[in-house]
């Protein structure tokens, strides 16, 4: 689970987060998390997911003997929805809603990362291993949905690091970013603020181009880091400074 590599790309460097047994940087915060839920002596979980964390969350739950209900939207990725086993699946039109419902009336663990801070441990695992592999990092750019990753890297590293949020112009292409409830917004916000980084909204071409450049170079993942690989070259084009070690964050793998 621990030191996913950091490849070079002529001068980009590629944290391969994508890499993890599950193949999604989920797995770095369910670690964690069920270990919390274990330590309070749950048994049971519930978590509502557009696949990724409820895929990690399914293989770490029956690694641990963890009952867990998933709650998807009927729209979740086909490839996706394969790969969650091991659990029971409720569909619904408000998985969020309905999973937090359903969480305080069983008396549930809630697995949800943007309001667990046991997830933040498990993501600052990252910068701590950046700082191992790369102590001359000078910027990271990191694909956002509800900024809980970024946040947890952040705690990790030096405070010469800008930090770069990257988001979608919309989630068409990107439905692992997926989120409509932001209770870290402001947090994300302040870091990246103070870093002296920015936050850089992608098109989706920019998207599919920057894809490209990866497959042309041997390197398959998903949309979501090629987002964020998107993101460091709108930063070239448009000047900023990213210092000559900037890291970018794939946070999973092609499903």
């Amino acid at each position: 689970m621990a030191n996913t590599p950091l490849i070079k790309l002529e001068n980009i460097y590629l944290k391969r987060e994508d890499l993890n047994i599950t193949g999604s940087a989920k797995d770095r915060s369910l670690i964690f998390q069920i270990e919390n839920l274990k330590k309070q002596g749950f048994n049971s979980a519930v978590i509502s997911s557009t696949g990724n964390a409820a895929i990690s969350a399914a293989h770490f739950c029956f690694l641990n003997k963890i009952d867990l209900t998933v709650f998807l939207s009927p729209k979740v990725n086909k490839n996706k929805l394969n790969l969650i086993k091991n659990c029971q699946i409720v569909f619904s039109d408000k998985p969020i809603s309905d999973a937090i419902k359903f969480s305080k009336k069983n008396n549930l663990y809630f697995l949800r990362q943007s309001t667990d801070p046991s997830a933040l441990i498990g993501y600052q695992e990252i910068g701590k291993e950046l700082r191992t592999q790369l102590p001359e990092i000078t910027s990271i750019f990191v694909p956002v949905g509800s900024g809980t990753t970024l946040l947890g890297i952040s705690l990790a590293l030096n405070q010469s690091v800008k930090i770069f949020a990257i988001k979608p112009e919309n989630t068409i292409l990107t439905d692992a970013l997926t989120v409509k409830y932001q209770p870290l917004k402001n947090k994300v916000e302040s870091v990246v603020k103070n870093s002296k980084g920015s936050e850089l909204i992608v098109q989706n071409s920019e998207i599919l181009e920057a894809q490209k450049i990866l497959k042309s170079n041997n390197i398959k993942t998903s949309l979501e880091s090629a987002l964020a690989f998107a993101g460091l070259k709108k930063a070239q084009n448009q000047k900023l400074d990213i210092g000559n070690y900037p890291v970018v964050i794939f946070t999973g793998c092609q499903r």
